[in-house]
């Protein structure tokens, strides 16, 4: 597998449903069977970046550009000098309060040659780019124009090799607030969603980032180091129409302001921040034989042969009946994200009611394979240091608002 390029279809274990309508090799990738080790990508360094070719972008542009983004996303978007604002992390929701899309915005403030010439606008209106997953583009331009109306606004999606989204991450940065910014010149973030996450870049036909760290690595090791991180990202692992926001961290990486005006699902969400409990949020997991000793620390090991399961494979404790402990999402060699119930499967404690965990409970998955009858995989969940610190943030300012 070359570096800077991405596999025909993603190796990462993806839903069932995916795989109707493909030809056979592509069903070959979304297969269960087990991975060689040349299969499995590396592992990332502590210093890299990665053109992100699981992304695509849209444009949207017009006088009622900020007001109208206003009305449909979680983050808060400044619609008196949108220009001003650098790029963020935010989410659309359906009416439901569901999970659309996660998404980064970026407003674009450049000058009006620059403009013309990339194709962001043709004039001095606000101008923004979504970064979004892009197997799901068209649903969001359709979720976008769908609320349109008289909005005075232009909305495209950007061409193949028109615009490419980058990551960028230094070891030296672990703290995503200390990451180095994009250079005055690009379109870009801080990715903020998790320490360590770096920098995320928007580049016009086929440059790379001005400033880049370490070798250019796939989209598909980027992707496990953000899942080592417990970072969910785009439908298959926030899912589409079916997900909620804080269930899928989007709170805690930084994607919803509280405190903003109305915009599409935002009653549910509210609702739940003030008056509910999150029982439930997408963690790292790491799954191991039911012969092997459980792991202490998340580690990805490149030479697994396990097989994965399908995505939304139910967990349950072992040797217990009763309800489940959590749902699988998506993973890669011995490493995946889940959505767990916390206080069955982890340590932390939400209420003053006692806690379902102990030490000693493990966990499992059981599926039938398509080859091979019955499966059974033991599944640890692990809490990144970063989910524990922003527990402790949001119990201090409730407690200040009691």
């Amino acid at each position: 597998m070359r570096l800077g390029t991405s596999l025909p279809i993603s190796r990462i274990v993806q839903p069932r449903a995916l795989k109707r309508g493909l030809t056979a090799s592509q069903r070959r990738y979304l297969s269960s069977a087990p991975l060689s080790q040349s299969d499995l990508p590396p592992a990332p360094s502590a210093s890299g970046f990665a053109r992100l070719t699981n992304r695509a972008l849209i444009s949207i542009y017009g006088r009622d550009a900020a007001h109208y983004l206003q009305g449909l996303t979680t983050a808060n978007i400044k619609t008196s000098a949108p220009s001003s604002q650098s790029g963020f992390y935010s989410s659309f929701l359906n009416a439901q309060g569901r999970v659309l899309q996660d998404v980064f915005i970026y407003p674009t403030d450049h000058p009006a040659d620059f403009r013309a010439r990339s194709r962001v606008a043709v004039d001095e209106d606000p101008s923004f780019l979504i970064d979004v997953d892009k197997a799901h583009a068209e649903t969001l331009r359709a979720h976008l124009k769908r609320y349109k109306l008289r909005a005075k606004i232009a909305l495209r999606i950007i061409d193949p090799g028109e615009w490419d989204v980058w990551s960028t991450w230094s070891g030296d940065n672990a703290d995503s607030e200390h990451s180095s910014r994009p250079e005055p010149a690009e379109i870009g973030c801080v990715d903020t969603r998790a320490p360590g996450m770096g920098t995320r870049t928007v580049t016009y036909n086929g440059q790379r980032p001005l400033t880049t760290t370490g070798e250019e690595q796939s989209v598909e090791t980027y992707d496990i180091g953000r899942i080592l991180k417990g970072v969910p990202q785009g439908h298959l692992e926030i899912i589409s129409g079916e997900a909620l926001p804080q269930e899928s961290n989007i709170d805690y990486m930084g994607g919803i302001d509280f405190r903003k005006g109305c915009y599409v699902g935002q009653e549910l969400t509210i609702r739940t921040h003030h008056t509910g409990v999150v029982r439930k949020r997408i963690l790292p997991v790491q799954v191991y034989e039911m012969d092997e000793k459980r792991p202490e620390t998340l580690r990805y090991d490149p030479e697994t042969t396990i097989q994965l399961p399908d995505a939304t494979q139910n967990i349950s404790r072992v040797n217990t009946r009763g309800r489940s402990a959590g749902k699988w999402l998506r993973g890669v060699g011995n490493i995946g994200l889940a959505l767990c119930r916390l206080e069955t499967m982890t340590d932390v404690r939400l209420t003053e009611e006692a806690s379902q965990w102990s030490p000693e409970h493990e966990f499992k998955m059981s599926w039938q394979r398509e080859v091979g009858g019955e499966k059974e995989l033991k599944i640890k969940a692990f809490v990144p240091e970063w989910h524990r610190n922003r527990v402790s943030v949001r119990d201090m300012h409730r407690q200040r608002n009691v």
